[in-house]
């Protein structure tokens, strides 16, 4: 007797934001513009629950263009704590 098994799964990124309103110049508009701080994950998830999560990282999103630039782990500390580029200082 067969009996078929469906298995529901996907895979997405999910965004945290972490800052808002960090300066930072863009290199596709070439404006120095409030960025969004954001961390990504890439996720699997089965039958609609997250399962699996992998590939963290930090980047920064221009609020003009759209554009997406990856920043370092250590960069994106110190923008979380209020440092050069933080609009906090």
């Amino acid at each position: 007797m067969f009996i078929p098994l469906v298995f529901i799964f996907g895979v997405s990124d999910k965004r945290h934001p972490l800052a808002h309103g960090v300066r930072h110049g863009c290199r596709v508009c070439a404006m120095e513009t409030p960025h969004h701080l954001v961390e990504v994950r890439r996720q699997l998830a089965l039958f609609f629950i997250p399962a699996w999560r992998w590939n963290k990282r930090q980047v920064l999103v221009c609020n003009v263009c759209g554009h997406v630039e990856s920043i370092l782990p250590e960069e994106a500390e110190e923008i979380g704590r209020g440092g050069p580029d933080s609009p906090n200082t």
